[in-house]
């Protein structure tokens, strides 16, 4: 059976996604303006993007200025909507002379048993969650179970997630696998999450009530959504 939250936890996750849907909607807010042309079609592939890119977000913190360029491979159609094999985010510094030069790339793939994978670029978020002046990127992707019909199953206690976050230089990696029992249900997070601030972690797994809350996911909650460790390879 799902597991349900206690009153105060559920009463907490209201509050929580009521400001989490407020700061979800400025993710595109970051959008980079269409016309930037540090980001036209030559400039990204001059700097090594190999897949089709669908979004590009700007921001400048007190390093300098920054272009996220997300890039899917959108080769696996479905009714409903597109899925890919391969997606990959970049992180490019923006020069006065509008030059990238590559910061950080993540790049992952569909798994044997996934329909498919793709960002869920709503989830995205640009703050700076430990006032230091540096703005920490949240990314999100979900991979998504096949259904029984030739499809992919939705529901938000099928498949996997991952929440990916940058901060001062190092990536925190939070995967949480999901189920429609308890025990195959799962949340685990590399060692940079445990070293981050305080106030850092706190806001990831706050991040995590909020989605489930609103049956964005359905995380594992049986430590308050705490993550545990990642098993070591």
């Amino acid at each position: 059976m799902k597991r349900k939250m206690p009153a105060l936890a559920a009463f907490a996750a209201f509050a929580l996604f009521t400001a989490a849907s407020h700061a979800q909607t400025k993710a595109e807010k970051h959008a980079c303006p269409a016309n930037a042309p540090f980001l036209n079609a030559d400039a990204v592939k001059k700097a090594g993007v190999e897949l089709p890119v669908f979004k590009r977000y700007c921001y400048t913190d007190k390093s300098g200025s920054y272009a996220l360029v997300l890039s899917e491979k959108q080769d696996l159609p479905f009714a409903d909507e597109t899925l890919s094999s391969v997606i990959q985010a970049t992180l490019f510094k923006v020069g006065s002379d509008n030059v990238l030069t590559r910061e950080w790339s993540i790049r992952d793939f569909a798994g044997r048993e996934d329909a498919g994978v793709n960002f869920r670029s709503k989830l995205f978020e640009f703050a700076d969650l430990d006032v230091d002046g540096l703005i920490e990127p949240i990314l999100v992707y979900r991979f998504f179970a096949p259904d029984d019909k030739d499809g992919f199953d939705s529901d938000h206690f099928s498949g996997g997630i991952k929440i990916i976050a940058f901060h001062q230089g190092r990536k925190v990696v939070v995967h949480a696998i999901t189920g429609i029992l308890d025990g195959e249900r799962s949340t685990r997070a590399n060692a940079d999450f445990f070293a981050l601030p305080k106030p850092v972690r706190q806001h990831l797994v706050r991040k995590m009530v909020a989605m489930y809350s609103a049956g964005q996911f359905g995380f594992d909650n049986s430590d308050g959504f705490m993550p545990k460790k990642a098993r070591a390879r």
